[in-house]
């Protein structure tokens, strides 16, 4: 059985695909609400993860090549604590908005508590247990999203869309993160020459331009300014119970700790092979190889 190397963590692309996924609705739910018109989400936005997707290939092609995150070498050294410290961004801000949806929705720190024991435990995890959770929590926010578009139905109107895209379109704001860059690090060879990993900015857009969509559907273009994306989960309701808002931040809280562990796993990484310690070599789990 062939072995992953010891710099690649082995992630699957659905994996990585997760934590992208909570970081996108992150931006959508505190983003201000009606900014950008569905149909510029959805076209530009296409437009914009296409080239990131062929951008993210080419460099994990090149990267692959020349052993970028191999950890020996000046430039490979020097590459492995650029992205450490862009991954430490991203891990900060993964946890800024934990925090923020903790306390201004559930009125709680208990983020602060909860997270240093997540990962002392996920310092002990390796990376097909991680693997192998992501998919219940995939099932989780697929539940989740079913739910509330069939609570949402009965208050979408086609003709707020077209008064939603009426104004002038803009191109839509387009993060980058490290993840698009680091697939050699996180995912396995097989899975970078297949362009499967180089797929993830179409995951962010898909996710951003059907949050946009479904906003549109349901408030059209807010007339006054201060509204955010989470105006949409607090418009869901099914009749039988109240703040079922809080339900979906929930899901999406669980998949913002899953990220901020697979960041702690990837920082871990990162500062062994720049520290010159040997990670041993992995096993392929069956979910990392799909």
């Amino acid at each position: 059985m062939k072995q992953i190397p010891k710099e690649c963590c082995g992630f699957s692309p659905a994996a990585v695909a997760l934590g992208l996924t909570a970081a996108a609705l992150a931006e959508s739910f505190y983003g201000p609400a009606g900014v950008c018109p569905p149909r510029s989400a959805a076209l530009l936005g296409l437009a914009g993860a296409a080239a990131l997707s062929l951008a993210a290939w080419l460099f994990g092609f090149w990267a692959a090549l020349a052993g970028l995150f191999s950890g020996r070498g000046p430039l490979p050294r020097a590459a492995g604590w650029l992205f450490f410290g862009w991954f430490a961004l991203e891990f900060a801000r993964t946890a800024a908005a934990a925090q923020t949806v903790c306390r201004e929705e559930f009125g709680s720190n208990a983020l602060i508590a909860v997270l240093p024991l997540l990962l002392l435990v996920t310092w002990q995890m390796d990376a097909g247990a991680l693997d192998r959770s992501s998919r219940a929590l995939w099932w989780l926010l697929g539940v989740g999203a079913a739910i509330c578009l069939f609570g949402l139905a009965d208050q979408m109107r086609w003709q707020r869309l077209f008064e939603a895209g009426g104004g002038a379109a803009g191109w839509p704001p387009v993060r980058v993160f490290p993840e698009y860059f680091a697939l050699p690090l996180l995912c396995t060879e097989q899975d970078v020459r297949r362009s499967r990993a180089a797929l993830l900015p179409f995951w962010v857009w898909a996710v951003q331009a059907g949050y946009a969509f479904v906003l549109a559907l349901v408030l059209g273009r807010p007339q006054a300014d201060g509204y955010t994306g989470l105006e949409l989960l607090r418009a869901w309701a099914m009749g039988y119970f109240s703040r079922l808002d809080a339900f979906l931040l929930l899901v999406w809280l669980a998949a913002a700790l899953w990220r901020l562990c697979l960041l702690a796993f990837v920082l871990r990484r990162l500062a062994r092979l720049n520290g010159g310690q040997k990670a041993p070599a992995q096993q392929p789990e069956k979910g990392a190889q799909r």
